[in-house]
Parts: C-alpha cells; structure tokens; sequence
C-alpha cells in the first residue's frame, strides 16, 4: 500500500506540477536565450503558476525519492509514465482538450504495464557495482550533450538533457541510498564531511540542477505534447537500465512486459509536428466558427 501511495501521489503532483510550470513560463512571454539568462530567468520566476508548479513538482519528489529508497528502481520508475496519462486526462477534465484513439491506446497500454509491475513490488533489492555506475554515468552524459548536435529541432536536444539528467539523479540518489541505509546515518561533523567528499553527491546535485535548468528552456521553446512526455519516458528508461545494468535488479518475465507495455504506451503520447500542426488548425477554426 506504501509503495502506490508514494509512487501514485508523486505522478499527481508532477502531472499537476509540470502543466502550471509550463503555463507559467509560456505566460512569461519570455524565451530561453543563453545570451540573456537572467532576462528569462526573473520572467518565470515572478509567475505564481509557476511557483505552485514548483512547489508540487517539489512535492512530488518526496514522495519519489521515499519510493526508490524503498524499492527497486526497475519497479518505482515505471510508475512515472502515469505523468503523461494523468496530464492527458486532467487536459480533458478540466481544459475540455480531445484525447483521441492514440491517446487512449496509450492510456491503457501503461496501465496495463503497471497492473503487471504491482505483482512484483515485494522483489528482492538489487546490489550496486560502482564502477558499472560511473561508467553508466559517463556515457549517457555525453549522449545527453552530444543530442543538441545530433538532432536539429531543439526541443528534441532539450527533452533528452532534462530527460536523461532527471533519470541520472534517479540513479545516482539510488546508489546514496543503498549506502546510507547499509552504513546508517549519524548526526556528526564526520559523518557530515563523509557525504561532502562522495562525488557522488556532487554529481546528483549537477545533474538535477541541469535537468531543472532544460526543464525551463524546454517549456520556453518547445511544445508541452512532446516535451513531457518524450523527457518522461526517458526518464524512466534511464533508471530501469541502471536496474540492470548498475545494480543487478531481478527482472523475472512480468517486469519485462510492464516495462515494454509502459514504454510503448509513453512513446504513444509523443504528439509529431503534422499532430500538432492539425490539432492548432482544428482549434483555430472553432474558434473561428464561434
């Protein structure tokens, strides 16, 4: 019960979270230019939607991190995809937006993932090989860069750094987590500089602090029907790798239908340029008829 009250609870506050930050920064008026950081920055950061965004995305990572210090990563992460589903139906709920057969395929493909990854929420915990770890690191933090010169359209770039950074952190609060809970946590000057020398921890921090950054740059310049749920199915796909790859997480044959169910059903949300250009145009000319 612990486990869906903190994995379902932190997917409400950031579906509820990521579509006040974005209004809020699109109210802004304000795109992302590197060339005049602090101009953008004071733009979202005097809107109250975004602030309340804020606070319930904040609220969403108690609940998340809680989860993956409890939990396996492989089990916790998928639950994320439920960002997008939530988002679509409270779009309907509440902004009477379409949700249309791709939608709604998409809808039950991840709940049916997560109806299968709740057979598996008392699985043994995982063990944690450093060295696996800071290569996993490495690697998907240089793809994460190199995807601004890789792909041409921006928001693409922007999606995969702040998918890619969000699901690092994941993996690398996992990894301190694992730690912690085996070597236990004083209050003292000691056990204090012991965390502050892990690179480790400097690490989570950079990597947050970047995904957040991409967060904002990407709801400047990109389209709130691609950037969530594109950079949320990476940032689920990042965690669950390390499952396998960092931390040796058993993945019996349930899991591993969850997963594919969870990660088709996020990439069905991706709505295409054609998509959104259609959807513009159908909207427009409502309004027009009215």
């Amino acid at each position: 019960m612990l486990f869906f009250i903190l994995t379902l609870g932190a997917a409400v506050c950031f579906a509820f979270g990521n579509v006040l930050a974005k209004s809020g920064v699109a109210k802004s008026g304000e795109k992302a230019d590197f060339h005049h950081p602090i101009r953008f920055i004071v733009s979202f950061l005097t809107s109250k939607r975004w602030w309340t965004g804020f606070s319930l995305s904040a609220l969403g990572n108690v609940g998340n991190y809680t989860a993956m210090a409890l939990y396996n990563l492989s089990l916790v992460k998928p639950i994320s995809a439920l960002n997008p589903v939530l988002t679509a139906i409270f779009g309907r709920l509440f902004l009477k937006e379409p949700i249309n057969r791709r939608v709604v395929t998409a809808i039950v493909c991840v709940l049916c993932g997560l109806l299968f990854a709740s057979s598996e929420v008392g699985e043994a915990p995982g063990v944690q090989n450093i060295p696996a770890l800071c290569i996993f690191v490495g690697i998907l933090l240089a793809f994460a860069f190199a995807s601004h010169f890789i792909f041409r359209s921006p928001e693409v770039g922007d999606s995969i750094t702040m998918g890619t950074c969000y699901g690092l952190s994941d993996v690398l609060y996992k990894s301190l987590a694992i730690d912690a809970t085996a070597k236990g946590i004083e209050l003292s000057a000691d056990e204090l500089l012991y965390w502050i020398a892990d690179v480790r921890v400097w690490a989570f921090a950079a990597t947050y602090l970047t995904a957040f950054v991409f967060t904002q740059v990407a709801f400047s310049r990109g389209r709130a029907l691609f950037v969530i749920p594109f950079s949320a199915a990476i940032g689920a796909v990042v965690p669950i790798l390390a499952g396998a790859l960092v931390f040796a997480e058993p993945f019996p044959p349930t899991k591993i239908v969850s997963i594919a169910l969870v990660i088709l059903g996020s990439s069905l949300f991706i709505a295409s340029p054609r998509q959104m250009i259609q959807k513009t145009l159908k909207r427009n000319m409502s309004h027009a008829n009215k």
